[in-house]
């Protein structure tokens, strides 16, 4: 179909070229249930929201410091809040609007917030499980990111998180936005992606979905990224994972 020959070239042109989302993502908070309507993603959105939480009340439990980064509404960090005994729980966003999101929903002192971008120096240490959930793909290359996030465990803690999969990628966007607007979407997409491709990265967007990457594309990373795979689930849209760093 044309959508999936227009997104398949863009994503040829792009390449490895990492998204820098830093002015979209800063001006906006992650919405979850403005999903929900979708027949398709909605209950899957759900049941990683479910999945991720069990996952942190696992590698949870004895936590002295758990970190996330992306942390948007503050689902997860309510989580960790409540199904961990950790003194300190941060959460890292971008998003002004983010974070006065999460400080509405999660009431502790345990809570320490930052306003601040994922790839500056912003001293925050180590954690013993470090989380970053429906964010990966739109910080960087999906390896790239990931090697940098276990930089912030422990040793021997537990990086949890997740990447949204191309393998049924086109069927969720028509599902979520209708089959014109998908068509029209992709071909913007392939646009920005020849404007990028012939200035080298010089003319970019915020929000472009180059690193989305096929779900045997993301095992490989994972394999390379821990010798240890604590979990890996595979949905028809997400790849969860927890692995020990």
């Amino acid at each position: 179909m044309l959508a999936e020959a227009f997104f398949q070239v863009g994503r040829g042109l792009v390449k490895d070229l990492p998204p820098k989302g830093r002015e979209y993502f800063a001006a906006r908070v992650w919405n979850p249930t403005r999903y929900d309507k979708s027949s398709l993603g909605g209950p899957e959105i759900a049941d990683n929201e479910r999945r991720i939480i069990e996952l942190i009340e696992r590698y949870g439990e004895g936590a002295q410091r758990t970190m996330e980064f992306g942390s948007g509404p503050g689902i997860y960090l309510e989580a960790a809040v409540k199904h961990t005994s950790a003194p300190e729980v941060v959460g890292v966003d971008v998003s002004a609007k983010a974070l006065a999101a999460s400080r509405d929903r999660v009431n502790s002192p345990r809570l320490r917030l930052v306003h601040g971008d994922f790839w500056s120096d912003l001293e925050l240490g180590q954690a013993d499980v470090v989380i970053c959930v429906n964010a990966i793909h739109h910080l960087g290359r999906v390896q790239d990111v990931i090697e940098r996030l276990k930089k912030f465990v422990k040793p021997g803690g537990v990086l949890i998180g997740n990447v949204w999969t191309m393998d049924h990628y086109h069927e969720y966007q028509r599902n979520v936005h209708g089959p014109w607007r998908h068509l029209g979407r992709s071909l913007s997409f392939l646009g920005n992606a020849v404007a990028l491709r012939a200035t080298d990265g010089q003319i970019h967007w915020g929000a472009y979905r180059s690193q989305i990457l096929y779900v045997n594309e993301v095992d490989a990373i994972l394999r390379s990224v821990s010798t240890d795979v604590l979990y890996r689930s595979n949905t028809r849209y997400l790849t969860g994972f927890a692995i020990r760093c």
